[in-house]
């Protein structure tokens, strides 16, 4: 009698803890990948702003598609946000500052598209200073005509 006592008891614990270690296993995986597609957002943001700001072409599809293959839940934009300063006061204003964002919405499809379980919602935005001083920008420009007055008023001396 004892037996099937210990028997049944198995069975009750299984069933109890096999829905905990699922559920665990489900939680690992949906944190993985979120930790995997916002690092890949942040390297895609990081990217296009810093092409923005040395007046690359942006590859913003590219970048799509190296976050999720498929790429349309996918959204890479950029921005100018003015001038700031790089250099110490007596040099101008510099045109460097840019930001970008990396939005990705991912409904978790590879394991059903499960309603109760949320979609993966990532904003990664980035903001740095970066410049072109190629002689087409206004950076360029500001600098270059700053040295030439330098190198001027040292020659009048």
């Amino acid at each position: 009698m004892r037996k099937r006592r210990e028997k049944g008891q198995a069975l009750v614990e299984a069933a109890l803890g096999l829905p905990i270690l699922l559920i665990l296993l489900l939680g690992a995986y949906a944190s993985t990948r979120t930790a995997i597609l916002r690092s890949r957002a942040e390297s895609a943001s990081f990217t296009e702003a810093l092409r923005i700001g040395r007046n690359l072409p942006g590859i913003e599809r590219d970048l799509s598609r190296s976050i999720l293959p498929a790429g349309e839940t996918v959204d890479v934009r950029s921005d100018r946000e003015g001038k700031s300063r790089l250099l110490p006061a007596p040099f101008p204003l510099l045109a460097g500052r840019t930001a970008a964002a990396a939005e990705v919405r991912y409904p978790w499809r590879e394991i059903g598209n499960p309603r109760w379980l949320a979609t993966a919602n990532i904003l990664q935005k980035t903001e740095l200073h970066a410049d072109c001083w190629g002689k087409a920008t206004s950076s360029g420009k500001s600098v270059r005509r700053w040295i030439q007055g330098v190198i001027l008023l040292g020659a009048i001396r």
